[in-house]
């Protein structure tokens, strides 16, 4: 077995300024739509989020930095009743303290996005370097498949269009899911997790050869193993998915090692195993959390689904496989994809997020098909090239698209942050009731709860948002507005300007003051 360390190449430094061009892409499209049309951005870079939001997802972490940043916990402000501060992430909590200190929200934010770009070219790099050693065409094909790779089955139903039920959305769940780049576009928890994966799997395969040597050195193998541990920590903590499939995989080496390295393995498995103890107790004792985990019990996709996804890939993969013959980084490998479908078919929490990860494995049976079918260079890398840039092409154009809207998700005109400020600093304590979906954005901008606002986080999200559609669109009648409003609990009302309904007559004596900034209403209610 060769531990030897090549040079990093031209080829894969390239693919590294690509990494980091495409992730940083959003912000670059975000920062100049929001110059020409002279608002605030509001920090979220995602394209899909809660309940098809877009950016749901990246307001929720806001939301949770803000939160921590005065409370060092943070909970879920997308509710009034039952809010319990319980959620510690390391990455959240570090935005959080960085906020505290005076860094504007959304580059606190921000900030670990380089990390995550960091991490993912690092985690990409080693597991090429390790799997090719020095086959230089070899390795950079790996890393390109690695972090841009995408699924035939769905690149073609979204460049033709084809519909928007049947196969289409778990296509392109499936595809969004591979595509380990696109995480760095508002998943940064997700792109570092996935990086520290190989890293993990590497620095366990070092510490079991330490530990098999003659006169193992514990020094020597403590180094390693302390690697292993932290990044299946962290990786576990900030994507839990990839906890379990870790899991998954290391116990799947000490049963084919018939126990031999057990304590070496155990480590890293029990660092991984914490964080899902954490969010297990989360999901039954917290009502956000176990609400959020209901929303997150979808169905699976049908099979058809899989076969249009992965038969492609299967069959691109299946020239590579080979006998692991005892060498553990060989087993890992095949047990990274086993592991995987066990997950996708045991985790009942949004299980299309077990996909995440398995391009890493795909990649190396991939290249190793091509050498063995000996085909030309320039065949396989115009495979490579079929495997990752149509859906490259594909996930920018929709990104172009979605951020080139007024979309308040994005941004913020002047009213609204006028409005939103003077909530901040001037408006008595008490929750917020708004329309959907401006009210994503309050409890990041203001610190505040909303009534409603986010599909995973708000309880019976579709029917409360239409009932406050009703009341800010001005369909409901005087007595039902009026026992509505009290029900929810909320002290301030906001109506953006999609909603210029005068609800000063409905609300009538439950008026203590009303604030015009714009086109945007802030209704301050007397106190019960």
């Amino acid at each position: 077995m060769s531990h030897a360390t090549p040079r990093v190449t031209r080829a894969e430094f390239a693919l590294l300024a690509a990494l980091v061009c495409w992730g940083l892409f959003p912000v670059v499209l975000l920062l100049i739509h929001a110059a020409d049309t002279h608002t605030r951005l509001t920090g979220a870079d995602g394209l899909v989020g809660a309940d098809g939001e877009l950016g749901g997802d990246q307001l929720q972490y806001l939301a949770w930095i803000r939160d921590a940043s005065a409370h060092g916990l943070a909970a879920d402000l997308f509710r009034l009743t039952d809010i319990r501060r319980v959620y510690l992430e390391p990455l959240f909590t570090i935005s959080g303290g960085l906020y505290r200190l005076g860094v504007p929200l959304v580059v606190a934010y921000m900030v670990f996005k380089p990390i995550a770009i960091g991490a993912l070219g690092i985690g990409a790099i080693a597991w090429a370097r390790r799997m090719f050693g020095d086959r230089a065409g070899a390795r950079a094909a790996t890393v390109a498949l690695s972090l841009f790779l995408a699924t035939p089955g769905a690149d073609l139903l979204g460049w033709t269009h084809v519909g928007k039920g049947g196969l289409a959305f778990p296509l392109f769940l499936l595809g969004s899911e591979l595509h380990g780049a696109d995480k760095i576009w508002g998943y940064v928890p997700s792109a570092i997790a996935l990086g520290l994966m190989p890293i993990a799997l590497l620095a366990t395969e070092r510490a079991l050869a330490i530990a098999a040597s003659q006169r193992p050195s514990r020094a020597g193998r403590a180094g390693p193993l302390a690697l292993a541990t932290a990044a299946a920590l962290i990786a576990s903590w900030l994507h839990p998915w990839q906890g379990v499939t870790l899991i998954l995989i290391l116990a799947g080496l000490a049963a084919l090692r018939r126990g031999r390295g057990a304590t070496t393995l155990a480590a890293p498995a029990i660092a991984a195993a914490l964080p899902l103890a954490y969010y297990y107790v989360l999901s039954h004792a917290d009502p956000a959390w176990s609400l959020a985990s209901t929303y997150e019990a979808t169905k699976r996709a049908p099979a058809i689904t899989l076969i249009v996804g992965f038969g492609p890939l299967a069959l691109i993969a299946a020239p590579g496989l080979r006998r692991p013959r005892g060498e553990m980084i060989e087993q890992a490998l095949l047990l990274w994809i086993a592991a995987t479908f066990v997950n996708y078919f045991v985790n009942d929490s949004f299980p299309p997020h077990a996909y995440q990860g398995l391009a890493f494995p795909f990649s190396v049976l991939a290249v190793r098909g091509f050498q063995r079918l000996r085909l030309p260079a320039i065949v396989g890398w115009l495979a490579v090239g079929l495997l990752t840039i149509p859906g490259m092409v594909s996930d920018a154009r929709k990104l172009i698209r979605t951020f080139d809207r007024p979309l308040v998700q994005y941004y913020l005109p002047h009213d609204d942050v006028a409005a939103l400020s003077w909530v901040t600093h001037h408006a008595p304590p008490g929750g917020v009731l708004a329309p959907t979906p401006f009210a994503s954005v309050i409890p990041s901008q203001t610190g505040r709860a909303v009534w409603v606002g986010n599909g995973y986080w708000s309880l019976h999200y579709p029917e409360q948002s239409k009932l406050v559609q009703r009341l800010f669109r001005g369909h409901m009648r005087t007595t039902v507005a009026r026992s509505f409003v009290a029900s929810t609990g909320a002290r301030i009302l906001v109506a953006d300007c999609d909603h210029r309904a005068d609800l000063s007559k409905a609300l009538g004596p439950m008026l203590a003051s009303t604030h015009t900034f714009g086109c945007v209403r802030v209704y301050v209610l007397s106190p019960r």
